[in-house]
């Protein structure tokens, strides 16, 4: 070809892009003035190319280097590292044993395993959408110029153009098998256009969003937040009777999605939305279609967790040195790549690290893909759950703590004392972000295990000459041990009573839990509390503090003091009147013996 036309725009090119005849046209490539055939056309396709087997894609990491100008690529089965100089506008894309790239006014595909050239063409600047290769041609997807409408252009791996269409329409990212291009649009529609004659030959709607089409472990997919296999079942596509892939709803942080949407460019340089995502892989079952190993997962940033597939229960929770910004979910695992090179495969039951690698260098964005290889290996000693999740929830980075928020509610439904170390020591230390105290003290106050952390707990007192910078959680430890009648604890409750640094509903839920727990030694604190305040509340919090202690005198049999004070007006009205009724309630005292007058008097002996 000549120099002329490799260096014509894309509009241009397709003036001497070959285009044949063809047969079994459906109507005018992606016109809307169509009716639905029930499945006709794509049926007869299934028929056709149903039982091909699809090679798996390269098992490969791309990264985004220097300045959005280089391409590194690493092998994950086995092989060397390579990188690639080019100017990038757009995320590469993996297909096949491909990898399409644009930028610097030209797309280009390399191979995956050695990032050797296998074509390039001009583009005129257009923006890459998405692109399929099936081992000798590849399509690639544009957004034109003013983000109106899109282009498509296959290309030969010997670097000729066999179709090129321009349409009003917004495509999405296609998918190639047998010479045949998948291309789904307006997100509703995916047409099968014959790459030798660039007629559409099949349509089908699809009733669930649909901007991409892909092929992964042995079968065709369509979707964007579900999986759609292509089947026997696609012909009851728009009758929605496809064989579908959707993950259970759940609440995750961040509300990441599954794909991008594949009608709009993904950007060369990661951002939020590559951080906090999710992953899952789709694979073919002898009843429809299903996900690998049960379990999908997600990234929060430094975070990833694992999910079951039958009700989306969180499984595990891996805590990293860096941000995620790429992955993808692999037979066996999740493989993920962060913003510093290193490539981190984790195991899909447990969480535990299966295997590390590294591009050696820093990545702007990266794309893994996983088909063929599994991810499997000893791999480190995995951490228990609760140890995962406070290991998670209590990391000093303030970008968590969303996610945090969310974990600590799976952390205290633990019936496990690490759940309880976590809480507390989330409740007691200052550096916990302000967002997250409340949770924790209120999961706090639930607890009805861990005793012996909270009483270590309870044991520091405020004191910034020894750098104890926060009272520790003492209202919802003493609402704890005051539910399990941790008797044990009273002295270490009683000693918070009077404690200036205390909040005042500290020192309420305190005088609470000994109303229940108090032992006989705990009398001249509960005496010194019950006469410095029940006529010196300033409060009601304090005087029904007043009261609890009231009570746990009376249980003491301390009585005179709490009737004493039931009777004085100079008691507080509110502990006055609180007190009247525990006095009331007290069981009468037996009076002296008393004598029948009536009766004869007994006798000396």
């Amino acid at each position: 070809m000549s120099r002329a036309v490799r260096g014509a725009s894309l509009a241009a090119v397709v003036a001497v892009a070959g285009c044949g005849g063809g047969s079994m046209r459906v109507g005018a490539r992606f016109s809307t003035d169509w009716t639905d055939d029930g499945g006709v056309s794509i049926g007869r396709i299934w028929d056709k190319v149903g039982s091909m087997p699809i090679p798996a894609s390269a098992d490969v990491v791309i990264g985004v280097a220097g300045n959005t100008d280089k391409l590194v690529g690493l092998p994950l089965g086995g092989g060397s590292k390579w990188t690639f100089a080019h100017p990038l506008d757009a995320r590469p894309v993996v297909t096949g044993s491909a990898v399409i790239g644009s930028g610097g006014g030209e797309v280009f595909a390399l191979d995956a395993h050695t990032g050797a050239v296998i074509w390039r063409r001009p583009t005129g600047g257009l923006s890459m959408l998405g692109a399929g290769d099936d081992g000798s041609v590849s399509v690639v997807t544009f957004q034109r110029s003013g983000g109106v409408g899109s282009s498509l252009l296959a290309v030969t791996h010997d670097g000729q153009v066999v179709s090129q269409i321009e349409t009003d329409k917004a495509l999405g990212s296609p998918a190639v098998l047998a010479h045949l291009a998948f291309v789904p649009w307006v997100g509703q529609y995916v047409s099968v256009l014959d790459l030798s004659s660039g007629d559409e030959i099949a349509r089908v709607t699809m009733r669930e969003q649909t901007s991409r089409a892909w092929t992964q472990s042995g079968s065709l997919w369509f979707g964007q937040g579900s999986f759609v296999r292509f089947d026997a079942h696609i012909r009851d596509a728009s009758k929605g009777q496809a064989t579908k892939v959707t993950l259970p709803a759940r609440e995750l942080p961040g509300t990441p999605v599954l794909v991008p949407a594949g009608s709009e460019p993904v950007m060369a340089v990661a951002g939020a939305g590559d951080k906090v995502h999710l992953y899952a892989r789709p694979q073919g079952t002898e009843s429809g279609a299903g996900v690998s190993d049960d379990h999908w997962y997600a990234t929060y940033f430094r975070l990833a967790m694992g999910f079951g597939i039958s009700q989306g229960k969180l499984g595990w929770v891996h805590s990293h040195t860096s941000d995620f910004i790429g992955g993808a979910a692999a037979s066996g695992g999740l493989v993920l790549c962060d913003e510093q090179g290193k490539i981190t495969s984790l195991d899909a039951k447990t969480g535990a690290v299966v295997s590390e690698a590294d591009v050696g260098e820093p990545l702007k964005a990266c794309v893994v893909s996983v088909d063929a290889q599994h991810v499997s290996g000893p791999g480190a000693d995995t951490k228990p759950f609760a140890q995962q999740l406070a290991d998670a929830v209590t990391s000093d980075d303030a970008q968590l703590v969303v996610a945090q928020k969310l974990l600590l509610r799976e952390l205290s439904t633990m019936e496990d004392d690490t759940a309880t170390k976590t809480l507390v020591d989330l409740a007691s230390d200052p550096r916990t972000s302000p967002d997250m105290v409340p949770d924790a003290r209120a999961a706090l106050a639930n607890r009805r295990n861990g005793a012996s952390y909270m009483e270590a707990a309870l044991a520091r007192h405020y004191d910034f000459l020894k750098d104890v910078l926060r009272p520790p959680p003492v209202g919802p430890i003493a609402q704890a041990l005051g539910a399990m009648k941790e008797s044990g604890a009273s002295a270490l409750l009683a000693s918070h009573l009077l404690d200036p640094a205390d909040t005042v509903d500290d020192v309420k839920q305190a005088a609470a839990a000994l109303a229940v727990v108090a032992s006989p030694d705990q009398l001249p604190t509960l005496r010194q509390f019950f006469g410095m305040y029940r006529a010196r509340a300033t409060d009601d919090d304090l005087a029904a503090a007043v009261v609890s202690v009231g009570q746990a005198l009376i249980n003491l049999q301390d009585e005179p003091n709490v009737a004493e004070a039931a009777k004085d007006d100079d008691t507080v009205p509110y502990a006055k009147e609180r007190l009247q009724a525990l006095v009331s309630a007290m069981p009468a005292q037996p009076g002296p013996a008393q004598t029948d007058p009536g009766a004869a008097p007994k006798k000396k002996k």
